[in-house]
């Protein structure tokens, strides 16, 4: 009985297309493997065949990759390395048929299902938006396992190969035909016909300049010294980019490179071991809960948002163009308000800078980009927007201008409507209180930039009601944002957990520890930045903006290092002044500037060394201590929610499973220890929340 595949034969010319009952995609599950494999050996003795096509009947997937759930499970380095090499042996099969191959791909084709189409002799994509190849294998903690390391070298040359593996990138239509990772590009409905044509091509000799199957290098690939300099700089790469923490990336670059020099059967079988060795590691565990997390909070319900079409935004700037952009890509009308001509072109120039960005890397045509700009209105004035279905509203951070922008925005509109804001940290229950019908106003707070980051704060007051939460949620998830929902507190929950980070990193300055010093070692700890440079990203006044909001809040836990006012009073504001704690004045990359000990009249010029793991346990145990905090009080309602908004809204180290995670490894007696250790030695801020010493008595964790 079948269970994903539908076999075709018509004009000596076999069809399987791959459509896995009840399910949004195709995945590779033991079950799937199995029956591609007989079905690969049936059709293999078919002596009258003259090619195979290999398609999907999913809208918008060809496939998705292997069945996570059976990586999660592997139990043993030799349970992985028996799976890998039965989806290897699989694969062989299908590369070794009698007869040309085409794998006919539209949309997502990830993983397992890159593989696939790789063993294939040819390979067709549709142009959609949607329609992509990648190998995301290291995002999980393990190596495309199903000859992925062998072949696609062999395909688009070793430099190609080592990007695509090592970051996980996907590659889009028009950037796959000129690497030559596909043969053709064609609309979705010449997707089978050209199929087709490609296997008569290939039986009266017209076969692309490309070779057929990816199993011999290109000639510059061929020279050792060139191997050599390719493998040493991508080693130098990932070291930089990685460090230490995620050892899927130099496993994958040794297994290139053993496959390079010891031929195929060789690479498949090291491919295979190193798989096993990784897939029991605890990185990869806890990425792949990782994994996990990002799929359960976008399991969002869309259809209380699935009618909209015209959404507003006042307040323009870059934060606005990056919510236009946003939208309009999302094929919704746009509405931008703005009372100065100065920041509309503000706004609308940088969204043509981030579609002129798209369209050098191929993302989206000239045609695309100017029809994503058709969609966007804009005034000086509140007018015209009787018949949006939600206005975004993104003014300056200030409470008395948000208030008044948001009476406005009210009186312009029904009185029903929708009504967001995309604020940081400022209170959404005062934002309502002088509006009409406060329970359609919530908050909406997009993470810069916006076109990257991928969380959305949902935040409700304490009037907003449960249908005004479930628009905004599912106009989040339409934006293709992963919401998470969050009380209505000072500093919501990321900016509230950043700051006690942040801020002891200034009273460890304080202290005279060098700004250097603390950054690297939050950098190899795995944050994407140390905490200078975040300030200076953020900018000092807005940081020094929500910490007094904090502050007025929590009291001396959060009290504000006057490090941040004397940085604002000079002039420094980070990289929008050109100058913070590091010199953006010039080209070349940025470095700590100098001339900041002498200006805070700090006592030592940066002399003040201490041990790099007492750095990290101020830091990341003060945000740690914090989320605990919000937990008691309910900002958020679980472990979970933590995590993912700490990974994906400021760039907490995926590797450890997110701040909660982290803290279970750790241990609630350890962090409770090291924080009362802190307390006699440097101060009460880091006096342990009161769940957390509940915890530590027991011995217990957030997760069980």
């Amino acid at each position: 009985m079948s269970v994903a595949l539908n076999i075709g034969i018509r004009d000596d010319i076999a069809t399987v297309t791959f459509d896995l009952p009840d399910a949004k995609v195709n995945i590779l599950s033991p079950a799937v493997m199995e029956e591609l494999s007989d079905c690969l050996d049936k059709l293999g003795s078919e002596r009258d065949l003259r090619g195979l096509i290999i398609t999907s009947a999913k809208h918008n997937n060809f496939i998705a990759g292997a069945d996570i759930s059976v990586i999660e499970n592997i139990a043993s380095a030799v349970e992985g390395m028996a799976l890998a090499s039965q989806g290897q042996q699989v694969f062989s099969i299908l590369a070794g048929l009698p007869f040309p191959t085409v794998a006919a791909i539209n949309g997502s084709c990830l993983g397992g299902g890159t593989e696939l189409a790789l063993a294939c002799t040819y390979r067709i994509l549709t142009d959609d938006r949607g329609s992509f190849l990648g190998l995301p294998e290291t995002q999980l903690g393990i190596i495309p396992g199903f000859g992925g390391t062998q072949r696609l070298p062999r395909l688009v040359g070793i430099a190609e190969a080592l990007r695509m593996i090592t970051t996980g990138a996907r590659v889009f239509a028009k950037p796959a035909l000129r690497k030559g990772l596909v043969d053709e590009v064609v609309v979705a409905e010449n997707l089978l016909s050209a199929a087709r044509k490609r296997i008569m091509r290939h039986h009266t000799g017209k076969r692309c300049r490309r070779l057929c199957q990816p199993t011999c290098l290109n000639l510059l690939d061929r020279f050792p010294l060139w191997q050599r300099l390719v493998f040493n700089k991508a080693r130098q790469i990932a070291a930089k980019r990685t460090g230490k923490n995620y050892p899927a990336i130099p496993a994958a670059i040794d297994a290139i490179e053993k496959g390079i020099r010891h031929g195929l059967n060789k690479g498949l079988e090291n491919e295979a071991r190193l798989l096993g060795q990784l897939a029991v590691t605890e990185t990869a565990k806890n990425l792949q809960k990782v994994f996990r997390l990002q799929e359960k909070f976008s399991q969002v319900d869309t259809k209380p948002a699935r009618d909209f079409t015209n959404i507003g935004v006042v307040g323009a700037g870059i934060m606005g163009g990056g919510i236009v952009a946003l939208i309009a890509e999302h094929s919704l009308q746009v509405r931008l308000v703005n009372r100065s001509t100065k920041g509309l072109s503000v706004a609308l120039g940088f969204m043509a800078k981030l579609l002129a960005a798209k369209q050098r890397k191929r993302i989206i045509t000239p045609a695309m980009s100017e029809q994503i700009k058709g969609r966007v209105t804009y005034d000086t004035v509140m007018r015209g927007m009787h018949d949006l279905d939600a206005v975004i509203e993104a003014v300056v951070e200030d409470m008395e201008v948000k208030k008044t922008i948001m009476a406005k925005i009210a009186e312009a509109l029904a009185d029903d409507t929708l009504i967001l804001s995309n604020t940081s940290s400022l209170s959404i229950t005062e934002m309502a209180s002088g509006v009409s019908n406060p329970t359609r106003i919530a908050g909406l707070h997009f993470f810069n930039p916006v076109a990257r980051m991928k969380l959305v704060e949902v935040i409700y007051g304490d009037q907003t009601s449960e249908e005004t939460i479930s628009k905004a949620m599912a106009l989040s998830r339409r934006l293709g944002k992963i919401p998470i929902l969050v009380k209505d507190r000072p500093g919501f929950l990321v900016n509230r957990l950043l700051l006690p980070y942040l801020n002891e990193a200034a009273r460890m300055l304080e202290e005279g520890v060098d700004v250097g010093q603390i950054d690297q070692a939050l950098l190899r700890f795995g944050m994407p930045m140390g905490p200078f440079k975040l300030l200076d990203m953020v900018g000092l006044d807005i940081a020094a903006h929500v910490a007094d909001i904090l502050f007025t809040a929590f009291g001396e836990r959060i009290q504000p290092s006057p490090i941040l006012t004397r940085m604002m009073e000079s002039g420094r504001l980070g990289q929008k002044s050109g100058k913070g704690f590091y010199d953006y004045s010039n080209s070349k990359p940025a470095t700590v500037d100098p001339e900041i000990y002498p200006l805070l009249k700090l006592t030592s010029d940066g002399d003040n060394r201490l041990d790099e793991q007492e750095i990290i346990d101020r830091l990341i145990m003060s945000m740690i201590n914090e989320a605990v905090y919000c937990l008691e009080e309910g900002v958020v309602n679980e472990a979970q929610a933590v995590d993912l908004a700490m990974i994906f809204g400021a760039g907490f180290p995926p590797y450890t499973g997110g701040l909660i995670r982290y803290a279970d490894k750790v241990g609630s007696k350890m962090i409770v220890k090291r924080l009362d250790g802190f307390v006699s030695a440097i101060g009460q801020r880091f006096e342990p929340a009161g769940l957390l010493r509940r915890m530590a008595k027991l011995d217990g964790g957030f997760y069980g």
